[in-house]
């Protein structure tokens, strides 16, 4: 047996726990020390920059600021345990904080992701109603629906507390994910599969709104284009005879009633502008979740299986 391993003998329970070597554990503390920096200081770099920069404190950016809150206390609150249990092989904390710490974490990933469903939901509408986006989700609606994720986090995370789990292993040094069958399929449903099925289903109608809405502001643009190079034709004409004058004055009104009713041609260019800042969002919060799905999809597929996969 190698001095450097961390060995912990208990008579009553028979178990045996091994962290990690030297070498293996200094590795290890320094890459998971990286990454708890790394989720801490960059949602803290986005907290700052929203309540420094004012212009950014949009219903929007509001949910962006509500995943960055529940990410923030993930990297403060519960990942330096997990190193800690990672490292060391074995729970120094005590049973009653590893139920609290557990449920901890369910509340905040649980947040995290129906944050996200929240946001593409946020998309939708800004791409399919962009001059409409603030007057239907306005900052009172929005702190309501940031109000309800975490609601109904809580209403998920808090069933191991309430007693929900299996029995508890004497040995206080041992801290495992509940693998209690009923509990696991709630808190996986509810923490990810229906976001998940949400999410996939708001970003199909995402991509196919704004294929439509391409189409339909492309063609108004080029009818409103054509429409008003053929009043311009009216107004080159004759400057010598007593007719060109008043023909031209006749071409004048009708340039004016026209451009009146050309006036749309203004709104289509601010649709289209909005609309594309609009679709790039929606673009690029799309890969960020799909990458976020890829990274959790392993863990809630395996969860449910646990007892029956041998590794």
């Amino acid at each position: 047996m190698s001095s450097n391993d961390s060995w912990i003998n208990d008579k009553s329970s028979k178990v045996e726990f091994e962290g990690l070597d030297l070498p293996a554990g200094i590795i290890t503390g320094i890459l998971l020390t990286f990454i708890i920096s790394i989720t801490i200081f960059g949602n803290l770099l986005v907290l700052i920059a929203i309540y420094v920069y004012h212009h950014l404190r949009t219903t929007t950016n509001f949910f962006i600021l509500n995943l960055a809150c529940a990410d923030l206390f993930l990297g403060l609150s519960v990942l330096p345990f997990s190193a800690s249990l990672e490292i060391l092989g074995y729970w120094p904390f005590g049973r009653l904080f590893c139920v609290v710490w557990a449920s901890v974490d369910v509340l905040l990933c649980t947040a995290s992701i129906m944050t996200l469903c929240v946001i593409s939901v946020d998309r939708y509408i800004g791409v399919t109603r962009p001059l409409q986006h603030s007057n239907i989700m306005t900052k009172k609606r929005a702190y309501s629906v940031i109000f309800s994720v975490w609601i109904l986090s809580f209403a998920i995370s808090v069933g191991p507390l309430m007693g929900w789990k299996p029995e508890l292993d004497p040995d206080p040094r041992i801290c495992q994910v509940n693998d209690q069958f009923g509990y696991v399929l709630f808190s996986t449903a509810g923490s990810f599969y229906i976001p998940m099925a949400i999410i996939i289903f708001v970003y199909i109608r995402i991509y196919k709104e704004a294929v439509k809405h391409t189409s339909q502001l492309m063609a108004g643009m080029k009818m409103a284009k054509t429409t008003k190079e053929g009043v311009m034709l009216r107004v080159h004409v004759g400057r010598n005879s007593q007719y060109s004058s008043d023909y031209r004055k006749e071409s004048y009104d009708k340039t004016d009633a026209c451009n009146k009713r050309l006036h749309p041609r203004g709104m289509i260019a601010s649709k289209i502008t909005k609309f594309k800042r609009e679709k790039k969002a929606a673009k690029t919060l799309g890969i960020v979740v799909g990458v976020f799905i890829l990274c959790w999809f392993p863990f809630f597929f395996c969860l449910p299986l646990g007892k029956y996969l041998v590794l």
